[in-house]
């Protein structure tokens, strides 16, 4: 429970937890790279100075954390320790406030190096956003500069001709125009001439007019990129160590909780309209295009799980033959994964088996055959095997053969497992 919850956190990328914890900590690391830039350059008055302190500590202790929730999950924990990144964590968590220049200087360079890879997936969706509206932000923003410079020039040259105490440099004037424009109006620098005041009266207007239609822009920005996320068009090259599920069937919803205890993120990939659910990233595409493939990050994931998914208008033979391209294109692109394969003819597992392709193939159809005729032998078996799927965890042991029903029984009692002996249907 305890590492499903930490991967949730901090490798579940695009998960609700990722995302709030990730912003949480984009904010206080920034927060303190900056508080370190300012203390080396001014010096932090000393009565603010513990409480600078105690957010320093707070920062130390948050990288801390995600280190050892990092080695935690770490497969190999050498190779995480011993890993630049994490050499780099171990450096950025030293709290800043030290009496050697140079130690200062590189826990402010570890931790700006920290910001631009651990959250380098902010600043992608921020370029996105930006990007996705680059022609209305730069229409807006050609309205605020041309605003912003025409005033700054007429105001400083009417208002210092006039005699305006309050202007004594281009900066004042900067200021004021700043002010208006984004209608704050402290008053502290106010305009005496008539043409001065009705310069303002125009900067108040074009302001509230074109730094709205910024705030607009962005927005339209970020509930496209929000849309992207719930459609399924957004990619997810940047994953890694996670599952890749090709393919909606009745199958997918059970293999996908059964999968939920291994604490790594899903990505399903499929045409279908799906339920919305909050365990699993959604890519919406062709699992037969290489293109839906890479944006699953099927390069860098761990497992690739591959469903007979029937479609409209396709056989039995059509659904396999996907399945088999599918399952071709995702070894060519990750050697090392571990590739599930369900089809629905023998045949076709034949050819794939030879190909090697997959790790493990699944007939669908088959395996159901078989354990209904096994279980229909003995309505025992049947019954034990009812039970243990809807009352218990199911494990595989190693099978001796040559024993009875009770003789099978007697010995799972002895190894600790717990028979209901009580039932009428336990009876032979």
């Amino acid at each position: 429970m305890l590492k499903t919850h930490l991967h949730r956190i901090l490798e579940g990328y695009g998960s609700t937890s990722f995302l709030v914890y990730h912003s949480f900590s984009f904010a206080i690391l920034l927060l303190s790279v900056i508080l370190g830039l300012y203390d080396e350059s001014k010096g932090f008055h000393s009565e603010i100075h513990p409480l600078v302190l105690s957010v320093e500590l707070f920062v130390s202790a948050i990288i801390l954390f995600e280190y050892l929730g990092r080695l935690y999950l770490a497969k190999d924990k050498l190779k995480y320790l011993i890993h630049p990144l994490s050499i780099l964590d171990l450096i950025a968590l030293v709290p800043f406030f030290q009496p050697f220049r140079l130690i200062r200087f590189a826990v402010l360079l570890a931790r700006f190096i920290r910001i631009t890879y651990r959250y380098r997936y902010i600043f992608q969706s921020l370029i996105y956003v930006f990007t996705s509206v680059l022609s209305e932000l730069a229409f807006a923003g050609s309205l605020v500069l041309f605003l912003f410079f025409l005033g700054v020039t007429i105001i400083y040259s009417i208002e210092k001709g006039a005699g305006n105490p309050s202007i004594n440099n281009p900066f004042d004037a900067v200021y004021m125009v700043i002010i208006t424009m984004t209608t704050v109006g402290y008053g502290d620098i106010t305009p005496i001439t008539w043409q001065g005041r009705f310069v303002a009266l125009v900067l108040a207007v074009g302001g509230l007019i074109s730094f709205s239609a910024l705030v607009a822009t962005l927005s339209a920005g970020i509930f496209r990129y929000m849309n992207m996320v719930a459609s399924g068009t957004l990619s997810y090259r940047d994953m890694k160590d996670h599952i890749v599920i090709c393919g909606w069937n009745e199958t997918a919803s059970v293999v996908i909780e059964r999968l939920k205890p291994l604490g790594k993120s899903m990505v399903l990939v499929t045409t279908q309209e799906i339920p919305e659910r909050r365990d699993l990233h959604y890519k919406r595409g062709d699992f037969g295009s290489e293109e839906v493939l890479l944006d699953a990050g099927v390069e860098r994931a761990s497992m690739v799980i591959i469903l007979a998914e029937k479609l409209s208008g396709f056989s039995d033979d059509s659904v396999d033959a996907r399945t088999i391209l599918s399952a071709m294109q995702v070894r060519d692109l990750n050697h090392t994964a571990t590739i599930i394969v369900e089809l629905l003819l023998r045949e076709n597992a034949k050819l794939i088996r030879r190909k090697g392709i997959a790790d493990y193939i699944i007939v669908g159809g088959e395996f159901l055959g078989v354990l209904i005729s096994k279980f229909a032998q003995n309505e025992l078996f049947g019954n034990l095997f009812e039970y243990l799927v809807e009352k218990t965890h199911m494990e595989v042991l190693p099978s001796k053969g040559g024993l009875t029903v009770e003789e099978v029984m007697k010995e799972l009692d002895g190894a600790g497992y717990k028979l209901n002996r009580n039932t009428e249907r336990w009876k032979s």
